[in-house]
């Protein structure tokens, strides 16, 4: 992997999907839900992403949301795959 902020975006990237996909909330709604900040859902959907969210959030999320939490990582194969290409 060329850095660890493909995996972030990836995931942010994934729970942005889930959340409007999956789970039907905005940003806002998702927040007080979780009593996360909006801000904080926002900065870990960012394209631009440079941090890191904690298995205990996703795992969190995950089952507050009653979904599999192997979703946040789909496509990891495919950037895995990738990044081995560009070598």
């Amino acid at each position: 992997m060329k850095n660890t902020y493909e995996l972030f975006a990836l995931i942010g990237q994934n729970m942005k999907s889930i959340r409007k996909d999956i789970i039907g909330k905005s940003q806002e709604k998702m927040a007080e839900d979780t009593d996360m900040s909006r801000s904080f859902i926002s900065h870990i959907e960012s394209p631009n992403v440079d941090t890191g969210i904690s298995l205990d959030t996703l795992f969190f999320l995950a089952q507050k949301y009653n979904f599999d939490i192997r979703k946040f990582f789909d496509g990891y194969e495919k950037l895995m795959e990738n990044n081995k290409d560009a070598k």
